[in-house]
């Protein structure tokens, strides 16, 4: 794949504001994208739409999002982060098999999809472009990391270096099964949920026993 040119990675990239007055004009225009995105495909969204949905000045939109890829990526950002503070609420009574446990996890992030329409259209819907497509694959990788920890916390698992990395991948082979879910039927329906969990569960069980003991 050849190298992206740096300045048209920083035309696809969000401006962060430095004070509070921006970073609540900076929200209020992320708001009006998720608005419109809601009801709408990207693609037939305008920085000019989203100006007159927030009540502001178009050459603020262009001040933080110098075009759509940069509002839609700082959306796409902002769920992101919902997604990390998901992983990282406690679980509860930790179940008595690792697989249940994931699916706690696994269950939360669908529910974070079917009350956020906009993400599931940003994350899992055709026009997913390549910057956000990027940074959900690094997404992916924290939160496998995360889940890693979390599963060796509670259960003897193989100490296996790779293990991490293969949590995320689960999570990006889930991502798939969703999106194809998404794309059909316009949400994740409970019999493609149930395909994309147990593709996860027997990618993982090639490298951690089903019954791995719980640690006391």
């Amino acid at each position: 794949m050849a190298a992206r040119d740096p300045a048209e990675e920083r035309a696809e990239t969000p401006r962060q504001p430095q004070r509070a007055r921006g970073h609540a004009r900076f929200e209020a225009l992320l708001n009006a994208a998720e608005a419109l995105l809601r009801e709408q495909d990207a693609a037939a969204i305008s920085l000019q739409d989203v100006a007159r949905l927030a009540e502001a000045p178009l050459a603020s939109v262009y001040h933080y999002f110098p075009n759509p890829s940069a509002l839609f990526l700082g959306l796409a950002q902002r769920s992101l982060l919902a997604f990390d503070d998901l992983y990282a609420r406690p679980v509860g009574r930790v179940p008595d098999s690792w697989p249940a446990l994931c699916r706690i996890l696994w269950n939360r992030a669908r529910l974070f999809y079917e009350e956020n329409p906009a993400a599931m259209k940003l994350f899992l819907g055709p026009d997913v472009g390549w910057k956000i497509r990027q940074t959900d694959l690094e997404s992916n990788s924290r939160l496998g990391q995360r889940q890693h920890e979390l599963v060796r916390q509670h259960f003897h698992i193989p100490d296996d270096p790779e293990m991490a990395r293969r949590f995320a991948l689960s999570i990006t082979i889930s991502d798939s099964i969703w999106s194809l879910s998404y794309i059909r039927h316009g949400t994740i329906t409970d019999a493609m949920a149930k395909e994309a969990a147990d593709a996860r569960e027997a990618y993982l069980a090639l490298y951690i026993p089903l019954r791995a003991a719980r640690r006391r």
